[in-house]
Order: structure tokens, then sequence, then C-alpha cells
């Protein structure tokens, strides 16, 4: 009997002993998880406080992407509307060169039709008008006044929008525009060189070509009377490479200033010292673009040569 409560007290402690490390061990649990809990509260808080934080980023950031999107269409509309103007003023000025080439291109067969009309009647007076002399008057003042005639039907069609492409031969597009250039090259002592090494056709719009060599001519003739060159030259040559047709200008007037030759193509960049837009090249370069060609420039010996590349 002594011995069984003497095992009962045994057991009795062992279990009292037992117990509370169960009950410490189980306060320290619940410690642990009340720590654990409070700082999974602060983490959900904080949670909390960086998604409410990203929602007003979003919404920033689409405030900022529409207000972005709105400058860059007002940004293009203001581009488009400067490359309008750019665009009517180089026509403006490539006009008015145009009516001053006609007004040049007409006056010496004007002032032949005067003479031959001022001898019509010396010859009369003197007995010489007869059938034959009156059909050779007729023709030959006839193909002065074709002559005339031509000169102002290219004038009115290379200013027309001619907006379909058609296919074309490149040496007749620059006789054409040499045409236009040709009393005027020779009243500043200009010589024009063709040389057609290979002919070919493109298919585009024929006046935009048009405005390209005359503005690349121009700019020549420019750079001749603002650098006082005395024996002026300007080299067209038209010629084939593996993938591009070729055409290319180039002068003796002094090359472009290094300072300025990697932004020739630029709007308002100009060589001319007076008077200078620097629109001509810009409008060269933004057609060449438009179907898909290469327009560069490089200084050569006394002169520059400008290439416009038309893939084939």
């Amino acid at each position: 009997m002594k011995k069984n409560n003497e095992n009962s007290e045994y057991i009795g402690k062992f279990l009292k002993k037992d117990y509370n490390q169960f009950k410490d061990g189980l306060l320290e649990l619940l410690d642990d998880y009340k720590r654990k809990s409070e700082r999974l509260d602060k983490i959900i808080k904080q949670s909390d406080k960086m998604q409410l934080r990203l929602i007003e980023a979003n919404e920033e950031l689409d405030e900022y992407k529409n207000n972005l999107e709105i400058k860059v269409k007002e940004e293009i509309r203001k581009r488009e509307e400067k490359e309008k103007i750019i665009l009517e003023q180089s026509k403006f000025a490539a006009m008015g060169e145009m009516i001053d080439a006609i007004a040049h291109q007409w006056i010496q067969p004007l002032n032949i039709l005067s003479l031959k009309l001022n001898s019509l009647s010396f010859a009369y007076e003197n007995g010489k008008v007869d059938s034959d002399y009156i059909k050779n008057f007729e023709t030959s003042n006839r193909e002065i006044i074709e002559e005339m005639n031509n000169t102002l039907i290219e004038f009115r069609t290379f200013f027309r929008p001619n907006k379909p492409s058609s296919e074309f031969a490149i040496d007749k597009m620059i006789k054409k525009v040499l045409l236009f250039v040709k009393d005027e090259f020779i009243k500043h002592k200009i010589e024009i060189n063709f040389d057609i090494i290979d002919s070919f056709k493109l298919l585009g719009i024929e006046n935009e070509f048009k405005h390209i060599i005359l503005n690349l001519i121009n700019n020549s003739k420019d750079a001749f009377c603002s650098n006082n060159i005395p024996k002026r030259v300007i080299t067209i040559k038209v010629y084939k490479e593996e993938h591009y047709n070729v055409v290319e200008v180039s002068d003796n007037a002094g090359g472009v200033p290094d300072k300025i030759i990697n932004d020739i193509f630029k709007a308002n960049v100009t060589t001319k010292r007076e008077n200078g837009t620097g629109i001509g090249l810009y409008l060269s370069t933004q057609i060449a673009q438009k179907n898909n060609a290469l327009l560069d420039v490089k200084n050569i010996q006394d002169g520059a040569c400008f290439t416009l590349r038309i893939p084939k």
C-alpha cells in the first residue's frame, strides 16, 4: 500500500512537471503566434498601402500616357502644318525662278519675231514678198512660236499635282528641266554637261523628280554666284548600279562647308549668304524618301556631288 502511494506520488509529480512543460510550451507557441500574427497584420497593412500606391501609380501612368498621346498628336499636327508651309514656300520660290527662266527664254524668240515683222514691210517695199517668201516666213515663225508654246506647256505641267504615277524616261525628264534653265544658265555663263551612260525608265510622279533635278542644279548655280567662280561647269550623269538607278549632279562651285554638310538636307539649313531659305534641298530629300530613293552629298575636288539613287 505504501509502495502504491509512492508510485502515485511519483507519477503525480511527473505528470505535473510534464503539464507545466506542456503549458510553458503552449504559452510560447501562443506568444510566437501572437508575434507572427502582429507581423502578418503589419505586412497586410503594408500590402494594402502598396496596392493603393500601385493603383495611384497606374492612374498617374494612364494620365501621363493620355497626355503624351495628346502631345504627340499635337506635335505631328504642327509638323505636318510646318511641312505644308515649307512645301508651299518651296513651290512659290521655284515658281518665281521658273517664271524668270521663261522670261529669259522668251526674250530672244520675241526679238526674232519683232525683227521678222520689221523685215516683212521692208521686203514688201522692195518687191520681195511672193508666195515662197510668205511660206518661208510663216514656217519659220511658226517654229519659233511652237518652241515658245512648248516652254509654256512645260511650265504649266511642272506645277500641277500630277498625282498618278506613270513610267517616264529619265533622260527626257532631265532634258525638260534643262529647257527651262537654258537661257538663265547661259546668262550666268554656266556650262551643263549631260552624260547618259545608261538610260532607264522610272515609275513615279515625273514632276516630283523634276523638282529634285531643278533644286540641285539651281543650288549649284547659286553656289557659283556666291563664290564668284570664273569657270562654271555642272555635270549630270545618268547610270546604273547593281541595285540602283543613279542620277549624279556635280559641280566645281567650291563644295559644301564641312560644318553644315551633315545637316545640309535639314529644313532652314543653307549655304547662301543672303536670302537663303534652305527649303530646296530639304524638299528634295523629302521627295526622294517618299519614292524610297536615297539622296546624299559629298565634297569632291573644287565642288560638291549630289547623288540620287532610286531602287530598281
